[in-house]
């Protein structure tokens, strides 16, 4: 049997947040991980469920798609099928199509004292004060998007961010009253193309897709920050992007993680430099600041920027899951030598970029 309280249940990491206790939240597609506030692991999964510090969990399923806090600091977690809700002791389960009118969470955001919840292809959800509210993809507020994919709340100008699949974007300001969703255009471009949607901390939102990140903040609207030919001559596609403290937009692409100060690349960092893969799925920066990033088969965090810290690096397993052993390839002697030489390979990075970066690797020791 795995043990669950010694590393990250999966690699296959779906989602990511801020805890109410100082750790870090772990969707992942072989369960529930939480990295707590003393650099410690522990996992509960649909066949392994457990105490959590948000209660007693025994999660749906093994495939967990999204996490957020509420308001009170409860945790949500959600499934392809169905919701569950925490309250400080247990959980309940959402499963009921009177609340939610598709049962796959697509993802989940907090917006003030209310939860938003986008599923299936059925639009939008709000719970607030345990009343439910269904948006329809036609309905008269004008949400016009089936399958919403990703949302970010702009709290500096009091507007959640809606990106779709195929539908473009959509803002709503306020979310109390008279709900009215707005189309986010480009000029003449409705940006049916554009599917994502991640907060900048210093206002508004950043929209991209695999070749292009735009900002949208009201009164300035969409402004291009910058294209895949920006980033390298030769092709690279864009697969998540996130914000550090200092202001530095972080980019996850199948060419590692660039970092672009405002108009030029500033950073660069590859599998050469010991992340373990050029192939970079996706980017959180947490609460102190750190930036997770998740690569195929591995997971690990680098410092924040301003930290001049020694270089400290210690291995924790992905665990291996009968859910997650078809997604993670058996580990490679090549592997195993990259880690234990894996001082050596910070140490060039370290340099490069002045001392300022370190990384945790959480490594798939079985699958």
């Amino acid at each position: 049997m795995p043990d669950y309280g010694s590393g990250i249940a999966s690699a296959g990491v779906k989602d990511m947040t801020n805890g109410r206790y100082g750790d870090i939240i772990f969707a992942t597609d072989g369960g529930i991980s939480v990295y707590t506030e003393n650099s410690t692991w522990y996992s509960v999964n649909a066949r392994h469920p457990g105490e959590t510090a948000y209660g007693m969990l025994a999660p749906l399923d093994s495939m967990v798609t999204a996490v957020a806090l509420d308001a009170g600091g409860n945790l949500w977690a959600g499934y392809p099928n169905g919701l569950q809700i925490g309250d400080g002791a247990g959980f309940r389960a959402i499963q009921d199509l009177q609340f939610l009118k598709n049962l796959n969470i697509n993802c989940m955001e907090r917006w003030g004292d209310g939860m938003w919840v986008a599923t299936g292809r059925a639009g939008l959800h709000c719970c607030r004060d345990g009343e439910w509210t269904w948006y329809k993809p036609a309905g008269p507020e004008g949400l016009g998007c089936h399958t919403i994919v990703s949302m970010a709340v702009d709290a500096a100008n009091d507007l959640l961010v809606i990106g779709s699949e195929s539908d473009g974007i959509r803002a709503l300001k306020g979310g109390m009253g008279d709900v009215r969703f707005a189309a986010i255009t480009y000029h003449s471009d409705t940006l049916h193309g554009v599917s994502e949607v991640r907060v900048d901390p210093f206002g508004g939102v950043y929209l991209f897709n695999c070749t292009t990140v735009l900002h949208y903040a009201p009164g300035a609207g969409v402004t291009p920050v910058l294209t895949t030919g920006d980033l390298s001559s030769f092709p690279v596609s864009i697969n998540d992007v996130a914000t550090t403290r200092e202001g530095m937009l972080l980019i996850a692409s199948d060419n590692g993680i660039y970092g672009w100060n405002g108009s030029d690349v500033a950073l660069h960092i590859t599998s050469g430099d010991g992340i373990r893969s050029n192939v970079v799925k996706k980017l959180f920066v947490d609460a102190y600041g750190r930036c997770w990033f998740v690569v195929p088969g591995n997971v690990g965090y680098i410092p924040p920027v301003a930290e001049h810290t020694a270089l400290a690096l210690s291995a924790v397993p992905v665990q291996e899951t009968p859910e997650a052993t078809e997604t993670l390839p058996p580990l490679t002697p090549e592997m195993t030598t990259v880690e234990e030489s894996a001082l050596g390979l910070f140490e060039g990075i370290r340099a490069l970029i002045e001392g300022w970066i370190g990384a945790v690797i959480h490594r798939d020791e079985g699958g």
